[in-house]
Parts: C-alpha cells; sequence; structure tokens
C-alpha cells in the first residue's frame, strides 16, 4: 500500500469534504481517505494501480484542483464540518 498526499483547492464547506472523498473514491484501488477541511489536504492510501494522476484527473473533473505533496507535510486530520458562505455546496 502506498501513501498518496494531496492539496485540493476549493473546498469550503463538509459537503465539498463529502465530494471530494467521493471523486478520490471513484478510483480503483483506494482504500482510504482522510481529508482536512481546514488544511485543504487529503490522505490517501491505496494500490499500486490508483496513482496520484487518476485521482488528480478524478479532482479536476469534480471542481477541486489538485496537486500532490510530498510526505513532509503533517496535518491533524479532523473532518471538520464547517461552511464558510464562499460556495452553494451547501444548499
Amino acid at each position: 500500500m502506498k501513501t498518496i498526499n494531496l492539496t485540493v483547492k476549493g473546498m469550503t464547506c463538509g459537503n465539498c469534504v463529502k465530494h471530494v472523498d467521493h471523486a478520490i473514491r471513484s478510483i480503483s484501488g483506494v482504500q482510504q481517505v482522510d481529508i482536512d477541511l481546514k488544511s485543504a489536504i487529503a490522505v490517501v492510501q491505496s494500490s499500486e494501480e490508483a496513482t496520484s494522476a487518476l485521482i488528480i484527473k478524478a479532482l479536476n473533473e469534480a471542481g477541486y484542483p489538485s496537486m500532490e505533496i510530498g510526505p513532509e507535510v503533517k496535518t491533524s486530520l479532523a473532518n471538520k464540518s464547517c461552511c464558510m458562505g464562499e460556495s452553494n455546496c451547501c444548499n
């Protein structure tokens, strides 16, 4: 199993986190997804078939531009749901 760390832009609330989670889990081989709304980081545990390129493509198609970051980025993955009022995704 490998770990892929991503920054994800455009997440403003808990509903956005659900959309991002769904987009990532749509990729075959994804085992676990932890998303931190506050830091905009997703940590994905996957098999070799789930590449960062496939995950990034799925996120871009879902409207959440992302990029891979190094493993040195640490975050507390406290999936908090708070709408910032900057998006219509909560409606």
